[in-house]
């Protein structure tokens, strides 16, 4: 196995901070009451049914390491050796770090706990407490935190090509004119791409629909191209929290300087980041939404005319950061209820109990095999519904999901809100559009 421990039954382990942890999380420990209700719920249990995966397991065995190295049986103490307790080793160090980065920080066990434990923060800042340490994190997730800090994003993709999907697109005649470089010519509202929609080619559409559906608003709106860096999200999941506060730092004094009304965001994973996670760094002078959000507002406004119908049975799947996370409910399906034709069918699990994709929180990287069969539980729930499409708002939920269908040959077509607006703003689909002759290379 990739994320196999190697034991080292003789050493002792290094102790991990607590610090990290504040009081509140810290008693958080102590107030699970082990009544498994996270387990039934737990989308990386489901799949691998180990009692250390799930919450309940995952906090006994962290609140067994700490009272072992500060509490009453550490083995210096005095009913440590009446108990004969030996020191924490680091075979069980690794084994509890490996179990804890088996989770995609979805946050379903948060909302089904009875003692209301906030578990994603209290997940991110043991994480924390494990990098400090030198545990974390796993081996084949490594590249992503180095990646990220080299290259400015996790796919180790160069800044120069950031901005290539730009030209891409209007050399194919996809977007009549690249976005102007917000840089360099004010706007009110700068599009925050992320990493995904920028480089990944396999969900180019989200990008190429945002743009044409701000030109059609006629919305006052530019990009970062190449300056534009990472939001920093993986850093932070992942436990890395002084490279990704060095990142939020730099992003924000960027956003700050541009003089913008608004950041909007396709990724639900950078919208949480900016918008909550950015907010406990520093001051911004800015709104920050998410497409779905600001797809409302221009709908509200009159500047979306929605007139082509788009005869469709579809079903919506909440990404994590967007709903559980943030509480972004209403607004995708307020979008889905303004074009006209749309079947909206809700799948048994949505909302805050949405079945996650299982790509955050660095499972995908850590544990892909866990992830594919939690994305195939997801594609089962959509096609129980009778839908023939499945429809997210997440660049990286698309990517996830994806994996899925793929991997099932299911009969189900991913799409992202922007490609059903553009539909029916158009009546084509991006795929339709024109595109110029011969294939666009990289500049």
């Amino acid at each position: 196995m990739e994320n196999e421990v190697k034991i080292d039954k003789e050493s002792k382990a290094r102790e991990i901070k607590v610090e990290n942890l504040s009081m509140r999380q810290l008693l958080e420990l102590d107030a699970c009451t082990r009544c498994g209700e996270c387990a039934n719920w737990c989308p990386a249990y489901e799949q691998d049914k180990r009692e250390p995966i799930n919450p309940r397991g995952r906090a006994y065995d962290f609140r067994t390491i700490l009272k072992r190295q500060y509490g009453l049986l550490r083995p210096e103490g005095f009913l440590g050796k009446l108990l004969g307790k030996k020191p924490v080793n680091e075979e069980e160090i690794k084994r509890i770090v490996a179990d804890l980065y088996e989770c995609s920080t979805c946050k379903q066990c948060h909302y089904v706990c009875p003692a209301n434990i906030d578990t994603v923060e209290l997940w991110e800042g043991i994480r924390r407490s494990i990098v400090e340490a030198g545990y974390g994190p796993l081996d084949t997730q490594k590249d992503l935190i180095t990646s990220v800090k080299s290259y400015d994003n996790p796919w180790r993709q160069p800044r120069s090509s950031r901005a290539r999907w730009t030209r891409v697109a209007k050399k194919k005649k996809r977007i009549k004119e690249e976005p102007k470089d917000i840089s360099k010519i004010k706007a009110d509202v700068i599009y925050y791409v992320g990493c995904t929609g920028s480089y990944d080619v396999n969900v180019e559409e989200v990008a190429i629909n945002t743009v044409n559906i701000f030109e059609f608003s006629k919305t006052d709106f530019g990009i970062l191209g190449n300056k534009e860096r990472c939001c920093g999200s993986v850093l932070l999941r992942m436990g890395d929290h002084e490279s990704f506060e060095t990142i939020a730092k730099e992003n924000i004094k960027q956003f700050n300087e541009l003089g913008i009304k608004a950041l909007v965001t396709s990724c639900s994973g950078c919208f949480k980041t900016i918008k909550e996670d950015y907010a406990k760094i520093g001051g911004m002078n800015f709104d920050v939404k998410h497409t779905a959000e600001y797809l409302v507002d221009l709908i509200k406004a009159g500047k979306l005319e929605l007139k082509h119908e788009v005869k469709m049975k579809v079903t919506y799947h909440d990404p994590c950061h967007l709903g559980r996370h943030s509480g972004v409910f209403d607004a995708p399906r307020e979008v889905l209820k303004s074009i006209p034709g749309i079947e909206i069918v809700e799948m048994e699990r949505s909302r805050e109990f949405s079945r996650c994709c299982g790509a955050g929180g660095g499972l995908k990287a850590g544990y892909p095999d866990i992830q594919n069969k939690i994305s195939q539980k997801r594609v089962t729930d959509a096609l129980a519904t009778g839908a023939t499409e499945l429809v997210s708002a997440c660049p990286f939920c698309y990517q996830g999901l994806q994996v899925g269908i793929q991997a099932m040959n299911a009969p189900i077509t991913m799409r992202d809100i922007t490609e059903l607006v553009y539909m029916s703003l158009t009546g084509i689909t991006q795929k339709e559009a024109p595109a110029a002759e011969g294939e666009a290379e990289a500049e």
